[in-house]
């Protein structure tokens, strides 16, 4: 019985294995995104100051003051399937969170171009393409300081 059991144990194992290197000889295929350092750039072009904050970044814990024609840039290893989002006010009727990076950005150097909202330049697809702000129903903006 414990032969059996072995012998099952040894199968999954083999199976694990061909799998994670299959799925592995994939992720080298596909430029190696799964290894890459992903680079991010919030880009503020419009002619007011823009107040944001990144998740996981040194500008998660408050809002930002982002001023004209400057721009805020930071980088994580791209492992498994990351997200990372900021929050952007641009003024009072342009403010939210949106999606900085998802393996749907299909960039390894993300450029956003906030003016009257963010867009993302597509380099595979050669455009720029604006993206929705949103809301979540329980967040409260008055528990973050504005820092300059």
């Amino acid at each position: 019985m414990a032969n059996k059991e072995n012998l099952t144990s040894l199968a999954v194992v083999v199976v694990v294995a061909v799998m994670l290197s299959s799925s592995s000889m994939s992720v080298v295929a596909t430029d190696m995104k799964m290894l890459a350092v992903v680079e991010v750039t919030l880009s503020n072009d419009g002619v007011h100051p823009v107040w944001y904050m990144c998740q996981m970044t040194d500008k998660a814990d408050s809002l930002y003051q982002l001023q004209p024609n400057s721009t805020y840039r930071f980088s994580f290893n791209h492992l498994a399937f990351p997200m990372r989002w900021c929050y952007l006010y641009i003024n009072p009727r342009s403010h939210g969170f949106f999606w900085a990076y998802t393996v749907r950005s299909r960039c390894i150097r993300c450029f956003w171009s906030i003016n009257k909202h963010p867009s993302l330049y597509r380099g595979d697809r050669g455009r720029w393409e604006r993206q929705k702000l949103f809301m979540p129903p329980d967040f409260d903006i008055t528990k973050y300081a504005m820092k300059e």
